[in-house]
């Protein structure tokens, strides 16, 4: 479903011309539609991890840099996000305070683990990674428009672009929020957006395996063969 047709349905709800033309017109309501219907789509993004918009990075060390530019579409870390090394056999222990770094810098440690920090737009680890070794993470991409060549970006910016998340969500977020913004009544339509937000946040946890019986168990260490048991 296009932009355009996300916002045609939402007009024959909300009593407006239903459009034919969203982004390129100049009429009053379709250029508050345009900053609305971008508005709603970054909302609706920032507030869950979702799934469609996690990405993976890698960072390979050279022995020299200390710092690593973050990727052209990072939005935010995980809520839960981990750091892993090549290096180690646990996470990376992540620095919260600016002078915990500084001090690290300064005074000579002898480092048993890694420690990250992010500041200045990228992200940074003590020690220095070796040539050969490699740090992963996931992060939350801010591409949540597709455009109509499968290409993706950030905002709305043309009629045929579609939403990456839920497109009935972004519609009632857009009715309620628009109703909200003209003084209307508005308390059914914001309750009808969160009982929809519930339904995806609930479906976007995946499936919960129902085991029964005698349970596998994993058991490896790093490094060997896993074995199931």
């Amino acid at each position: 479903m296009t932009i355009l047709q996300v916002v045609q349905g939402a007009a024959t709800v909300l009593g407006i011309d239903v459009p034919s033309l969203v982004f390129g017109a100049t009429s009053r309501e379709m250029v508050e539609m345009q900053s609305l219907v971008n508005e709603i789509a970054r909302r609706i993004a920032e507030v869950n991890d979702w799934q469609a918009l996690k990405t993976i990075k890698q960072y390979d060390g050279d022995g020299v840099s200390e710092a690593f530019d973050l990727p052209s579409d990072y939005d935010r870390m995980l809520v839960t996000a981990s750091i892993w090394s090549s290096q180690w056999t646990w996470n990376l222990n992540h620095i919260l305070d600016s002078d915990q770094w500084l001090e690290m810098q300064v005074i000579p440690f002898t480092f048993i683990y890694g420690n990250w920090m992010l500041y200045g737009g990228q992200y940074h680890q003590l020690p220095i990674m070796p040539v050969g070794a490699n740090v992963k993470f996931f992060y939350i991409s801010n591409l949540i428009v597709r455009a109509a060549n499968a290409s993706t970006k950030a905002l709305f910016s043309a009629d045929n672009d579609s939403f990456i998340l839920d497109e009935r969500l972004l519609k009632l977020g857009i009715i309620w929020q628009w109703k909200a913004s003209k003084g209307y009544p508005y308390a059914e339509d914001m309750a009808n957006y969160e009982k929809q937000l519930a339904a995806c946040l609930q479906k976007d946890q995946g499936s919960k395996p129902i085991v029964s019986g005698r349970p596998r168990h994993n058991w490896w260490w790093p490094g060997s063969a896993r074995g199931v048991v």
